[in-house]
């Protein structure tokens, strides 16, 4: 278990996740899509990390419920949203448990259940 966390390669794992795991109904997106996958992923992580650092949960959950009414205007399920998350918050349970990890596991699970 480590406890490092490259967000930059954990995006990349999750994006090829997404296309391995959805890549017929993410298709049509194409190759801009799979860019935007990336950066989505990696707001994610900045935005937990903004709250962390702020020790504010609710600046995590708002950026939550924003973006995933960018994301529908913009013709992307919503369940996707949901699913990074939950993809996440996963992905967590491999580093050595901190301070941190259990605040971003816990911005995640809040904004998970405000989603659904």
């Amino acid at each position: 278990m480590s406890a490092e966390l490259n967000e930059e390669a954990l995006a990349d794992q999750l994006t090829e996740r997404f296309y391995t795991e959805h890549g017929e109904e993410l298709a049509v997106f194409g190759d801009r899509g799979r860019k935007h996958t990336k950066q989505d992923l990696m707001h994610h992580l900045n935005y937990l990390k903004n709250a962390y650092l702020l020790k504010n949960e609710q600046i995590f959950i708002d950026y939550a419920l924003w973006l995933h009414q960018v994301l529908v205007t913009r013709d992307v399920p919503g369940e996707m949203l949901t699913l990074s998350f939950q993809w996440i918050d996963e992905e967590l349970e491999q580093y050595q448990k901190n301070e941190r990890f259990d605040f971003y596991q816990k911005c995640l699970q809040l904004a998970i259940a405000e989603l659904t």
